[in-house]
């Protein structure tokens, strides 16, 4: 929008009504001309949204404005559940960090209401026992910490997250997808899982 006066863009908006369509009452800041504008405001766009929470996903819709921008690790609010962004897909098909609605074809987020589900694989000198526990999303696991898991106390040793393997250092349970542990005789432990397994033991040769 310019001033019909002397053609300036930058303008104050002194009044505006109406719902479908805006009518604006402007004020020039270069020459202060009041002129009047009509704008049509756009309309929602429903937007494909699968939400993952756990080995399961939901689909649904939800709808912003074309002018929106989305980002990778936003935080949105589905109903009566907030999710986080994990991935984007464009019109073009291709993954994006972040985007305009308008060119938006999915949106893929995780639930941040629900505990984190986290994999446990402990070496048992060539078999391994594999189990997954369920913990707050900010619980933090750290490379050298001492596990409590039912009968078997271990050693972190590695941890993979969703876009590394880490040798040292700590992750938080949100972006951790695997704990790898080794046994130790030791019997003071930094913490207990044991309530947390959410299933029954599996032995992997």
């Amino acid at each position: 929008m310019k001033c019909p006066s002397c053609g300036s863009p930058q303008h104050q908006v002194l009044k505006s009504k109406g719902n479908q369509t805006q009518e604006l009452l402007l004020k020039c800041e270069s020459c202060g001309n009041v002129y009047r504008e009509i704008v049509e405001k756009p309309q929602p766009l429903e937007i494909r949204i699968i939400i993952s929470k756990f080995e399961e996903s939901e689909k649904g819709w939800v709808s912003f404005y074309p002018d929106e921008i989305l980002r990778l690790d936003d935080v949105l609010e589905v109903g009566n559940e907030r999710v986080r962004i994990t991935s984007l897909e464009n019109k073009r098909t291709a993954r994006v960090t972040e985007s305009l609605v308008q060119d938006l074809v999915t949106i893929w987020a995780s639930s941040v209401d629900i505990p984190a589900r986290v994999g446990v694989s402990v070496d048992l000198h060539g078999i391994v026992l594999s189990r997954k526990v369920e913990v707050d999303r900010d619980f933090a696991f750290t490379v050298g910490d001492v596990v409590k898991m039912d009968r078997t106390i271990f050693r972190i040793k590695a941890i993979k997250t969703l876009e590394r393997r880490m040798r040292r250092g700590f992750a938080y349970a949100n972006v951790t997808k695997r704990v790898y542990g080794i046994p130790v005789s030791e019997k003071r432990c930094n913490y207990d899982l044991t309530a947390k397994l959410v299933e029954t033991s599996k032995v992997v040769e």
